[in-house]
């Protein structure tokens, strides 16, 4: 059996490693960020943060949905179809995902079953006005 100080080394070790990987992962994803912040403008890109698995990005990003778009998330959580919200913020993160894309997007999504749900609600968020707060209350 180990000692407890060569468990903790190993560990730190291990981290180490994973952390200089998540470094390397993380600056590839934030040019492909940047890219995507030029091509369809910077207030037009949201991303959020993954948490790292070898291999694959730290970030994933939706762009502003169309207004196509909103009016299908519209009409499916519409009042009698307030159950399916969670499907049409998934179904809109999925079309809204611009990164990443191919073999690492589907990886990605298989490893985050969730992650679309977020990125859908994201898109939605930037479709519509930020409310200011303005010290009342």
């Amino acid at each position: 059996m180990s000692s407890l100080e060569e468990i903790e080394a190993r560990r730190a070790a291990r981290k180490e490693v994973l952390a200089k990987q998540r470094e390397e992962q993380r600056a590839v994803d934030l040019e492909a960020i940047d890219a995507l912040e030029v091509q369809f403008g910077d207030s037009n890109i949201r991303y959020v943060d993954v948490p790292f698995m070898p291999g694959l990005p730290t970030l994933a990003a939706v762009r502003c949905p169309k207004p196509i778009e909103i009016k299908r998330y519209r009409a499916t959580v519409a009042p009698d179809h307030k159950a399916f919200a969670a499907k049409a913020a998934e179904d809109l993160g999925a079309i809204c995902l611009v990164y990443p894309v191919g073999d690492l997007r589907d990886q990605l999504l298989e490893a985050r079953p969730g992650l679309l749900v977020g990125l859908g609600m994201e898109s939605l968020g930037m479709s519509t006005g930020k409310a200011q707060d303005e010290g009342k209350g």
